[in-house]
């Protein structure tokens, strides 16, 4: 595992925004409108991702609550294949560079897991 991302909703992404920005000192690495994932400006593996909590969530309206980044994310999902772990979104590149899927933990978190693409 390269880094673990805790992920939160916000009902006001500009006020998000602003207060990891401007409080906290934070960067920004990536902003698609509705979500947001910020970047310590020390430590560049200390990140958090916030995603706009509104009707319009993408995903079908899924709660990821964890985002896991590997190295190798088709091993990793026959690895949870092999476990029998429930993925509940399946293996995707998506438009902005990664690829990724999502499957439940035994108290029914979602965990985001994925791999940047090259």
């Amino acid at each position: 595992m390269r880094r673990i991302v805790p992920n939160i909703y916000s009902n006001d992404i500009a006020k998000s925004k602003q207060f990891y920005t401007e409080f906290l000192g934070m960067d920004i690495a990536m902003d698609l409108g509705w979500v947001l994932t910020l970047v310590s400006k020390e430590n560049t593996t200390a990140q958090i991702s916030i995603f706009s909590n509104n009707e319009n969530k993408p995903l079908d309206n899924s709660a990821i609550f964890l985002s896991i980044e590997v190295s190798d994310i088709d091993n990793w999902l026959e690895r949870a294949k092999k476990h029998k772990i429930e993925i509940v979104y399946p293996i995707t590149n998506e438009s902005w560079g990664v690829r990724r899927f999502f499957i439940k933990e035994p108290n029914g978190a979602t965990i985001n897991l994925l791999s940047h693409c090259v």
